[in-house]
């Protein structure tokens, strides 16, 4: 079985994920031997926390091309942010101070996580009418959106991509996000399952257990949708 991952923070010294060229290299090896051929870097955009950090961006991708090109010929690499939503993004990307997922017009978007239901409805109404179809990354982390599972039916009716992190099914981010999570599949609500990796201990890449538990669960061709065809019809912007 093979992965698309496109949710992660393996680009070292960029944002809160790997903090050296080491760990950076070690995070995709363990993410390659899990089983991930399609793998897209989308280090956090927030510029008033993490600053504008897109040439370091640029350098660490270099270095992961040129480590991938020799170790795993067979692994394409794309690049992208996660996006802090805040209501000047627009022109963010715009001025292109950060990117979509591999330059599709898909962007990955997160929130502070006790953000109100109706404000995160109000921002995904914005991206799309920008002309951006919103990826919500980890939508099961937003405790005020899982009331009832009417908010969810609304952005699937606009069609937002609901992303959910492999830990999160796992139990590996709290009691609350897994019951969350799985509650979403129960419902067939998620779109795409990511890693969202930024380290090797507290938050390792963990898509293959995670697909074996989905397959287990919910069915091997949900799986395949989850971790392989809508992560890859979005990297191909298709």
């Amino acid at each position: 079985m093979q992965f698309a991952d496109i949710h992660n923070h393996m680009l070292f010294g960029v944002d809160d994920g790997a903090k050296t060229e080491a760990e950076m290299y070690q995070i995709i090896d363990d993410s390659y031997a899990d089983g991930v051929r399609h793998l897209c870097f989308t280090p956090h955009y927030h510029p008033g926390y993490f600053g504008e950090h897109q040439a370091q961006i640029e350098a660490a991708f270099a270095l992961a091309q040129a480590y991938c090109a020799e170790r795993y010929p067979d692994l394409q690499l794309f690049l992208g942010n996660e996006l802090r939503y805040e209501r000047s993004c627009i022109d963010w990307l715009e001025q292109g101070r950060c990117q979509t997922l591999n330059g599709t017009e898909y962007l990955l978007v997160d929130f502070l996580y006790p953000e109100p239901a109706e404000n995160i409805l109000d921002a995904m109404l914005r991206v799309l009418n920008a002309g951006y179809t919103p990826v919500l990354a980890h939508v099961e982390r937003y405790e005020k959106f899982h009331r009832d599972l009417r908010e969810i039916d609304r952005l699937k009716d606009w069609g937002v991509i609901l992303q959910v992190d492999a830990q999160s099914l796992l139990g590996g981010l709290g009691h609350g996000s897994k019951v969350r999570a799985r509650r979403l599949l129960d419902a067939g609500a998620v779109d795409l399952i990511a890693s969202d990796a930024h380290d090797l201990k507290s938050r390792p890449p963990q898509l293959r257990p995670c697909y074996d538990f989905v397959s287990r669960k919910y069915g091997e061709d949900y799986a395949q949708h989850l971790f392989w065809e809508e992560p890859l019809r979005i990297i191909q912007s298709k």
